[in-house]
Protein backbone atom coordinates (compact mmCIF):
# COMPACT_ATOMS: atom_id res chain seq x y z
CA UNK A 1 0.00 0.00 0.00
CA UNK A 2 3.03 2.35 0.84
CA UNK A 3 4.42 1.68 -2.59
CA UNK A 4 1.28 2.54 -4.36
CA UNK A 5 0.59 5.66 -2.22
CA UNK A 6 4.00 6.83 -3.10
CA UNK A 7 3.49 5.85 -7.26
CA UNK A 8 0.21 7.51 -7.02
CA UNK A 9 1.35 11.10 -5.31
CA UNK A 10 5.07 11.02 -6.42
CA UNK A 11 6.03 13.03 -2.97
CA UNK A 12 10.12 12.99 -3.63
CA UNK A 13 11.75 12.66 -0.41
CA UNK A 14 9.78 12.14 2.84
CA UNK A 15 11.03 13.19 6.44
CA UNK A 16 9.28 12.26 9.17
CA UNK A 17 7.09 15.13 9.39
CA UNK A 18 6.03 15.72 5.66
CA UNK A 19 5.65 11.33 6.00
CA UNK A 20 3.69 11.69 9.27
CA UNK A 21 1.18 13.67 6.86
CA UNK A 22 1.13 11.38 4.04
CA UNK A 23 -0.07 8.39 6.45
CA UNK A 24 -2.39 10.36 8.48
CA UNK A 25 -4.37 9.93 4.91
CA UNK A 26 -4.05 7.12 4.59
CA UNK A 27 -5.14 6.39 8.57
CA UNK A 28 -8.27 8.63 8.81
CA UNK A 29 -9.17 6.49 5.49
CA UNK A 30 -9.21 3.45 6.95
CA UNK A 31 -10.51 3.95 10.39
CA UNK A 32 -7.35 4.45 13.00
CA UNK A 33 -8.32 8.13 13.94
CA UNK A 34 -4.68 9.78 13.59
CA UNK A 35 -4.08 12.51 16.27
CA UNK A 36 -0.30 14.75 16.37
CA UNK A 37 1.13 14.62 19.64
CA UNK A 38 3.47 16.77 17.74
CA UNK A 39 4.86 17.08 14.04
CA UNK A 40 7.14 14.39 14.40
CA UNK A 41 4.73 11.93 16.79
CA UNK A 42 1.53 10.46 15.39
CA UNK A 43 -0.98 8.85 18.09
CA UNK A 44 -3.94 6.38 16.56
CA UNK A 45 -7.12 7.33 18.62
CA UNK A 46 -8.70 4.17 17.35
CA UNK A 47 -8.36 0.85 16.39
CA UNK A 48 -10.71 -0.31 13.62
CA UNK A 49 -10.29 -4.10 14.82
CA UNK A 50 -10.96 -3.44 18.40
CA UNK A 51 -13.29 -6.03 18.75
CA UNK A 52 -10.96 -8.96 17.51
CA UNK A 53 -8.27 -6.67 19.29
CA UNK A 54 -9.66 -7.35 23.00
CA UNK A 55 -9.77 -11.16 22.38
CA UNK A 56 -6.50 -11.57 20.66
CA UNK A 57 -3.94 -8.53 21.30
CA UNK A 58 -0.89 -9.75 20.66
CA UNK A 59 -2.26 -10.85 17.21
CA UNK A 60 -3.70 -7.91 16.32
CA UNK A 61 -1.44 -5.68 17.60
CA UNK A 62 1.27 -7.13 16.01
CA UNK A 63 -0.78 -7.22 12.43
CA UNK A 64 -1.60 -3.62 13.22
CA UNK A 65 2.89 -3.34 13.55
CA UNK A 66 3.38 -4.86 10.28
CA UNK A 67 1.15 -3.38 8.39
CA UNK A 68 2.04 0.13 9.72
CA UNK A 69 6.01 -0.56 9.37
CA UNK A 70 5.48 -1.72 5.80
CA UNK A 71 3.24 0.63 4.53
CA UNK A 72 6.46 2.94 6.05
CA UNK A 73 8.81 1.30 4.32
CA UNK A 74 6.86 1.23 0.75
CA UNK A 75 6.32 5.03 1.06
CA UNK A 76 9.82 5.41 2.04
CA UNK A 77 9.78 7.56 4.93
CA UNK A 78 12.96 8.60 5.71
CA UNK A 79 13.67 8.26 10.00
CA UNK A 80 10.07 7.54 10.99
CA UNK A 81 8.73 4.33 12.54
CA UNK A 82 6.17 2.67 13.93
CA UNK A 83 6.06 1.16 17.86
CA UNK A 84 4.31 -1.01 19.97
CA UNK A 85 2.73 1.44 22.88
CA UNK A 86 -0.86 0.09 24.19
CA UNK A 87 -2.95 2.54 25.47
CA UNK A 88 -6.53 1.78 26.77
CA UNK A 89 -9.01 2.87 23.76
CA UNK A 90 -6.54 3.08 21.22
CA UNK A 91 -4.52 1.42 18.70
CA UNK A 92 -1.44 -0.04 20.31
CA UNK A 93 1.09 1.33 17.47
CA UNK A 94 2.43 4.70 17.30
CA UNK A 95 4.39 6.17 14.53
CA UNK A 96 7.10 8.68 15.67
CA UNK A 97 11.43 9.18 14.61
CA UNK A 98 13.94 6.35 14.64
CA UNK A 99 14.48 6.03 18.29
CA UNK A 100 10.84 7.13 19.24
CA UNK A 101 10.07 4.97 22.18
CA UNK A 102 6.05 5.39 21.82
CA UNK A 103 5.53 7.66 25.16
CA UNK A 104 6.98 10.99 23.62
CA UNK A 105 10.82 10.00 24.33
CA UNK A 106 13.76 9.59 21.82
CA UNK A 107 16.37 7.35 22.68
CA UNK A 108 18.99 9.92 22.56
CA UNK A 109 16.76 12.50 25.10
CA UNK A 110 16.90 9.91 27.99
Amino acid sequence: MGEAAREQTRPGRLGPERGLTACEHLLDEYGYEPVRDTPTQLRLRNCPFHPLAAKAPDLVCGMNHAFLSGYLDGLEVNGLQAVLAPEPGECCVRLGPRGYDGDGQVAQDR
